[in-house]
């Protein structure tokens, strides 16, 4: 006897492992976008050098800025010096090996870069960075 078998049984596509899989995706971009390098830069000409070590932004790093005129910036606002003194002195009981860098005009004066310099070793700070612009690295 022969038996007739229709094909009522579709194949289905479970529509959940696509939802997972769309959600995973979501998130792992969420938290890329977010782990974006926080801007300390400041507006000044840097001065040239051809012999610089290139290094990546990183935020593991405090930036003090100089400007033209001898005002100082910590991590891209506008600070006196004494604040400034203080947090290096927060950061070197925190952690001694962090690293300071220094962006500066390349028309401020010297003894600025000096008085940063001077704070960063007498809070005990010796990892410091100073920016120079390089054509290729800083290309805007």
């Amino acid at each position: 006897m022969r038996g007739h078998f229709e094909d009522r049984d579709e194949a289905e596509v479970s529509m959940s492992p696509l939802i997972d899989c769309v959600f995973l995706l979501l998130i792992f971009f969420l938290v890329s976008t977010m782990m974006k390098k926080i801007n300390k830069d400041i507006d000044i000409n840097l001065p040239e050098s051809r012999s610089a070590e290139k290094m990546l932004p990183t935020n593991d790093q405090i930036v003090i800025g100089i400007d033209r005129e001898g005002t100082y910036f910590l991590e891209g606002k506008e600070e006196d010096l004494m604040t400034i003194h203080s947090e290096l002195r927060e950061l070197s009981v925190t952690n001694p090996e962090f690293q300071v860098r220094i962006d500066t005009d390349r028309d401020a004066p010297l003894c600025r870069v000096v008085e940063v310099v001077d704070l960063c070793q007498f809070d005990g700070l010796s990892d410091i960075v100073l920016r120079t612009y390089d054509e290729h690295y800083n290309a805007r």
